[in-house]
């Protein structure tokens, strides 16, 4: 498109000269380290000097010299970003810029994260989007319109002063408008990297541009050294009428994102055996190494025949297609007229719209008209990021920012806020009175964090005192004798229930039983009645070997509950990052009776107010700030072997873990292409055979499982078990109605 642009404003181009240009720049690199916060700081405005010449040091930077040394002018790292740089003056062959590579301290629970994963449990989060409908390409010129400058003008010169010119061309512009009816229902590479680069996804969230030092202490960032001409421009680009600090000299050259997603995006052939292709690129993601010295994270995109994937199950395929055939329909008989139409008419209707200053309606109607006849197809989006990046709801929660909605998301997050700041605001105090409840909640925070605390660690090691075993080291004990893979992961997916219908079924359960039962504890629950279940059928096919056949349920599991220290949502102007905690929590298992009395089996409400009471004082501790602290004290502190001892200690011989993930509440897009199902899966701790995750999203709550094989042979089963307990807790409130 450059190049096009290019020879249309009428430049010349010389490859060799361009060639010199290029084989005798110089990019010299310099290390920009902060010991102090990680943080890039101005060169002016009041704090001391971060970039000065070769022989300068401080006591917060240090300068290793790369190939030459800084020029003398001070580099400007300006307190925005700036957006990504561009060719200067519009010209591809220009020389290459200098490059920089700026270092920030790691997080501390990255760090844990990079210490504490072993060779068979990746500390890798993997998730996917499944796509489908068409891309809207007014959309996609308005945003590079409002990125680009040059972009707005091109666009306003092809929609006002170009007619003859296409008129002429009207074959190519018929191949070329089938051509985009073709792709137009599919999500490319470049989609994506245009989606990512036009919603200002570096500047948001410059950690995914980073990778990881040798030395496993600091992300590392590669930025352009731009000079006063391009930032300028580019100033201007990026956002018009906004001006840099007056302190800041203009003439300053600033740094500049470099954004590679060649390295992180790349297209794979679409999944041909409905669920199975999915399923094992899922579990190779999940266990493969992944070198974080040079990305963090990669999505993998493929398309083909909507549904063929398992990505989008099939109740919402059928709904799709029900919906466009009925769009289909109705567009069929408005377009009845335009179909008669013949040659000489169209072109008479070219002309005619052409002097009106429209000449795109004959391709508008050659595009509709071939839509008719288009292959409904999906895209999937297989991501897959480092724990070192961030955690996987942050992860999520910044991928929105990539939607068409992100706008509105970020505007209905900051009015929460508002929201939240401003109660009891309105009420009238006296002075003495807002110093006394102010010094009154000042107290119960301290008793809070001291008492909470306390209990916290002391719960937790009553837990790891009681429970001296895993109940699943005896199932692995005996796949071993049976030499089978103690290796690979079993995955499933599944849409469970509509969000509506489980929020009715806690409320009824929670007026019947007087408590406050949430969507989490419901599921929890039923996670925990298929375990057990889990755990009887490895005594049915237990080694018949074995003199004295044991029983493998047990009455009580330990239970992980991951945390989100921000809700999992990522506040206005902040990126991703690693806040997240944990918690374990002692969950009934196998109950023989019915406790409410004369039944065979297990009353699934007697569980589920169990697991409520076991999961509603642990929520209301500090426990998950607990766990972060301490997991961030490891990481500094402790060497790895130490460190992956604590934490796989630290689960209290936990049987699961069960996360629950909050998505948005309407179906979001990605350049005018629906997402019309999302799922995550959990990498496995250490220790812990089976991980859950209970997501909610437009409405549906969908469950995803990853398993050690050994211990969950077939997933697709556990779900049932999962979705076999939910069905018995709609029977009960289905009673309690009656």
């Amino acid at each position: 498109m450059a190049s096009s642009i290019t020879s249309m404003m009428g430049h010349q181009v010389l490859l060799p000269a361009a060639a010199a240009i290029l084989s005798s720049w110089s990019s010299p690199r310099y290390f920009l380290n902060d010991e102090s916060d990680g943080n890039f700081r101005s060169f002016f405005g009041g704090t001391s000097s971060a970039f000065t010449s070769a022989s300068s040091t401080t006591s917060t930077s240090t300068l290793c010299e790369g190939a030459t040394p800084p020029p003398p002018p001070l580099l400007l790292l300006p307190n925005k970003p700036s957006p990504l740089p561009r060719p200067p003056h519009g010209n591809i062959f220009a020389p290459p810029l200098p490059e920089t590579i700026l270092r920030r301290k790691m997080t501390a629970v990255g760090r844990f994260s990079l210490k504490s994963e072993t060779e068979h449990n990746r500390s890798i989060p993997t998730f996917f989007l499944a796509l489908s409908g068409e891309k809207n390409y007014n959309t996609q010129l308005d945003s590079s319109a409002n990125t680009n400058p040059s972009s707005r003008h091109l666009a306003s010169k092809l929609a006002t002063g170009m007619h003859t010119s296409m008129h002429k061309s009207a074959s190519c512009s018929s191949s070329s408008s089938s051509l985009r009816s073709n792709q137009n229902n599919i999500f490319t590479v470049s989609d994506f990297e245009d989606a990512w680069l036009s919603q200002d996804m570096p500047l948001r969230h410059p950690r995914f541009h980073s990778t990881v030092c040798p030395q496993q202490h600091y992300f590392e960032e590669k930025h352009h050294i731009l000079p006063s001409s391009s930032s300028s421009s580019s100033a201007a680009s990026s956002s018009e009428g906004k001006q840099h600090d007056k302190d800041v000299p203009s003439e300053d050259p600033i740094l500049q994102i470099k954004a590679e997603l060649h390295n992180h995006a790349s297209e794979t052939m679409h999944y041909s055996i409905y669920r199975h292709d999915l399923r094992n690129r899922l579990e190779h993601m999940l266990t493969s190494p992944m070198n974080v010295s040079e990305k963090l994270w990669e999505v993998q995109i493929s398309n083909g025949r909507l549904g063929s994937s398992g990505a989008i199950s099939r109740a919402k395929v059928d709904v799709i297609l029900k919906k466009m055939n009925q769009s289909s329909s109705s567009s069929s008989d408005k377009s009845v007229v335009g179909d008669d139409l013949d040659d000489a008419q169209m072109e008479s209707t070219n002309k005619s719209s052409s002097s009106s200053g429209v000449w795109w309606n004959t391709n508008t109607h050659r595009a509709n008209r071939d839509e008719k006849n288009t292959i409904p197809m999906e895209s999937v989006l297989l991501f897959r990021s480092h724990h070192a990046l961030a955690d996987g709801a942050s992860i999520m929660a910044a991928l929105s920012d990539l939607c068409d909605e992100a706008e509105e998301i970020r505007a209905e997050i900051q009015l929460k806020l508002n929201n939240w700041k401003q109660r009891g605001k309105g009420q009238t105090k006296s002075f003495f009175r807002r110093l006394l409840s102010r010094i009154l909640r000042l107290l119960k925070i301290c008793a809070w964090i001291t008492f909470g605390t306390l209990h916290a660690l002391l719960y937790q090691g009553y837990l790891q005192i009681t429970t001296p075993r895993n109940p699943f080291d005896a199932v692995r004990r005996d796949a071993e004798r049976k030499g089978l893979t103690l290796h690979g992961r079993s995955i499933s997916w599944c849409d469970a229930a509509p969000l509506d219908e489980v929020k009715q079924i806690a409320k009824v359960i929670s007026n019947a039983k007087g408590m406050e039962i949430t969507v989490n504890d419901l599921f929890v629950s039923c996670v925990t009645s298929a375990v057990t279940r889990q755990l009887i059928e490895h005594e049915e096919f237990m080694s018949p070997m074995d003199a004295h056949k044991r029983r493998f349920a047990v009455p009580s599991i330990n239970v992980v509950v991951p945390v989100h220290l921000r809700g999992g949502v990522l506040l206005p102007g902040e990126s991703v990052g690693n806040n997240i905690g944990a918690f374990v929590t002692r969950c009934p298992g196998e109950m023989n009776h019915d406790a409410v009395g004369g039944g065979i089996d297990p009353c699934p409400t007697e569980r589920l107010v169990k697991v409520h009471r076991s999961l509603l004082y642990s929520k209301r501790s500090p426990a998950p700030f607990v766990s972060h602290y301490i997991a961030k004290f490891c990481s500094t502190y402790l060497p790895d072997g130490v460190t992956q001892r604590i934490f796989q200690c630290a689960n209290a011989n936990a049987a699961v873990v069960v996360s629950n993930t909050r998505g948005y509440d309407k179906k979001m897009h990605i350049k005018g292409m629906t997402v019309e199902s999302a799922a995550g899966f959990l990498p496995l701790p250490p220790g812990i055979p089976i991980g859950v995750v209970v997501q909610s999203y437009a409405g549906v709550v969908s469950l995803s499982v990853t398993a050690e094989k050994w211990a969950v042979p077939d997933a697709d089963k556990f779900l049932r078990w999962v979705l076999d307990e939910y069905q018995r807790l709609h029977e009960a409130t289905a009673r309690v109605q009656g």
